[in-house]
């Protein structure tokens, strides 16, 4: 397709000179709108789509300065390529020329060879920006279409983000963001598990701790944005000497998650550790009181009379005392304690003292109990049974042993602390 070329000259052989040059040497390329005033080529420039403008310099009531001006201001036509042509060569008319927007200037008398080589490497040129300008626009539509927040950055510097992270960050370019947190990896809180910027050695950037870390394992990152707290999957890919980093929000499923692993370890009932957990930990504190003749002690306890508030009062009422009972032992023991729901109306704990301060503690629960109004039924007892962990201890033989104590408890009388 040829290409239209608009010259703009206040003289007519001049005009007619430019016109028969081109059609004479590239008639084939270009088609020749002519204009005898600025004025006149403004016009054009407003119903033809034009594609080189060559320019005289020196014309009446607008020069081909003050045009330029106008041409650079006008959406329309601001990127369209000019050339001077002038019979000026001092250095502020060259100056100016580049100053109002020219692309570039020839003198007159030109080389006709010279203004056709000239035309075609900025038409050329022009055609190139179009071809970058066309890939960015592509690229941009692929990462806005991106729900991930995405990131562009040469590792010092965050270079373009999409739509999706100016979105999050409540910004509206990546200018705002850098003012309001110089760069992402600044957003990543400083928690065990997640990835921040404590985690980087110093010979390298944090995008390149990320290509590398990712190799072994998915990396999340927490950032804390209008007040609440997001997980994202942090993943990095290396293009050329930049990077493009994705975050993946997986705040739900991370959530979704931790519900499942809390249903997996508490009772739904009374939100304290279930049995199945119990286990898990005891066996750890075992392994270690085993290694480190660190003391260790084992206690049953048991709803007194359970059955009755049951059948008096119903079993909501029953569900009710079990997680009243729940939150105020829990009340009573520190964090290193294990407390748990064994099942039914029996609770287990093990502290990390001897048998002389594990009595010490039963006997103080025993009592918190008994005091304890607890609603309808307004007041209830409990039955315990301890026993110490002996070197050749497994589990089983000290439940069986604190069983016997607990049995001996409420042969005894109930709402009293036995051991064995």
């Amino acid at each position: 397709m040829k290409k239209n070329i608009l010259c703009i000259d206040d003289v007519d052989t001049n005009l007619f000179t430019l016109q028969s040059v081109i059609e004479y040497m590239a008639e084939d390329k270009y088609n020749v709108l002519i204009a005898i005033s600025a004025l006149e080529g403004l016009k054009i420039l407003l119903k033809e789509k034009i594609d080189l403008i060559l320019l005289d310099v020196m014309m009446p009531e607008i020069d081909g300065f003050e045009c330029a001006k106008i041409i650079k201001s006008n959406k329309k036509t601001k990127d369209i390529p000019i050339i001077f042509v002038t019979a000026n060569n001092d250095d502020q008319t060259i100056e100016t020329c580049y100053n109002v927007g020219g692309d570039d200037y020839i003198n007159k008398p030109y080389n006709p060879t010279e203004l056709l080589s000239r035309m075609h490497f900025h038409l050329k040129s022009r055609e190139q920006d179009k071809l970058i300008m066309k890939e960015k626009e592509y690229t941009r539509s692929i990462l806005d279409s991106q729900d991930n927040l995405v990131l562009v950055t040469d590792g010092s510097l965050d270079l373009t983000v999409n739509n999706a992270f100016l979105e999050f960050f409540s910004v509206t370019s990546i200018e705002e963001f850098s003012l309001k947190h110089n760069y992402l990896s600044h957003t990543f809180s400083e928690e065990e598990g997640y990835f921040s910027l404590a985690l980087v050695k110093e010979q390298i950037t944090w995008t390149e701790e990320v290509m590398k870390r990712s190799i072994e394992e998915d990396l999340l990152v927490k950032i804390k944005q209008d007040k609440k707290e997001y997980i994202f999957n942090l993943k990095a890919k290396s293009f050329s000497d930049q990077y493009i980093i994705t975050l993946t929000d997986i705040t739900q499923i991370s959530q979704l998650s931790l519900e499942y692993k809390h249903e997996a370890s508490h009772d739904s009932l009374t939100q304290i550790y279930n049995r199945h957990m119990f286990n898990r930990l005891i066996d750890m504190k075992m392994t270690q009181a085993k290694e480190n003749a660190n003391p260790l002690v084992f206690l049953l306890l048991d709803i007194d009379f359970f059955k009755a508030v049951n059948d008096n009062h119903g079993h909501l009422v029953g569900d009710d005392i079990l997680k009243h009972l729940s939150r105020l032992i829990q009340s009573h023991t520190r964090e290193n304690d294990l407390f748990a729901r064994w099942g039914g109306e029996e609770f287990v704990l093990a502290f990390d003292v001897d048998l002389s301060k594990g009595l010490e503690i039963a006997n103080h629960l025993r009592e918190y109990i008994e005091k304890e109004p607890f609603s309808i039924a307004k007041n209830i007892t409990c039955s315990f049974g301890i026993t110490q962990f002996q070197e050749n201890d497994t589990l089983d033989s000290m439940i069986l042993r604190a069983d016997k104590a607990l049995y001996q408890a409420k042969g005894n009388g109930r709402n009293q602390v036995c051991h064995a």
